[in-house]
């Protein structure tokens, strides 16, 4: 009996999480899906179960990702906590200027697929992104503590704010209005820590 070829699972999962992220969920074919992994259909399934449970696993992977990042920059010690969260929008800014495919954000792009009686995936999202809100919630804090923040800025509103701008970038740039206009949505958003 001849023995299952072996393979990468976690370059399997980034495979696939690039056809979702470049394609949506719903428009991802499982032909798209094997393309990109190099799987046979039965391996796929037989890896992942569904094409569903290889989408979370792709939406787990990603926050992954993103959580890293986003806590590389949000919690270093290097700097004051508003040039943080500028440096933070910074890199978003970045990202979005170089994405000749504009992927936008794989959350952001679910939340905006999904059907909101999909509570599954809808949960699992906003999980993700109050993370992030959190994140930014405790640089707030600490721009308080320092007397950086306005002491009539309420960290908890200004965070939901920002989450709001994360979200409208990541849409916003998907029309590729360029790196100066960016720029000044950025800096109009940001405008809020004044």
């Amino acid at each position: 009996m001849a023995r299952p070829a072996e393979f990468d699972r976690d370059q399997a999962l980034r495979d696939s999480m690039m056809v979702f992220w470049r394609r949506g969920y719903k428009a991802a074919s499982i032909k798209d899906l094997t393309d990109a992994t190099r799987l046979q259909p039965g391996s796929l399934y037989g890896a992942f179960r569904s094409k569903r449970a290889l989408f979370l696993l792709a939406l787990d992977s990603y926050f992954a990702e993103q959580q890293t990042f986003v806590t590389g920059i949000l919690q270093s010690s290097n700097n004051p906590p508003l040039q943080r969260i500028r440096l933070f929008f910074d890199e978003l800014l970045q990202q979005s200027t170089t994405d000749k495919e504009r992927k936008g954000c794989l959350l952001v792009n679910t939340l905006l697929e999904t059907p909101a009686k999909d509570a599954e995936i809808n949960r699992r999202v906003t999980r993700m992104l109050l993370a992030v809100e959190d994140m930014l919630r405790g640089v707030l804090e600490e721009a308080a503590a320092d007397g950086s923040l306005p002491p009539h800025k309420q960290a908890a509103i200004l965070a939901k704010v920002l989450v709001n701008g994360i979200f409208g970038l990541r849409v916003y740039s998907k029309m590729h209005p360029g790196a100066a206009e960016l720029r000044r949505t950025v800096d109009g958003l940001l405008s809020v820590l004044e």
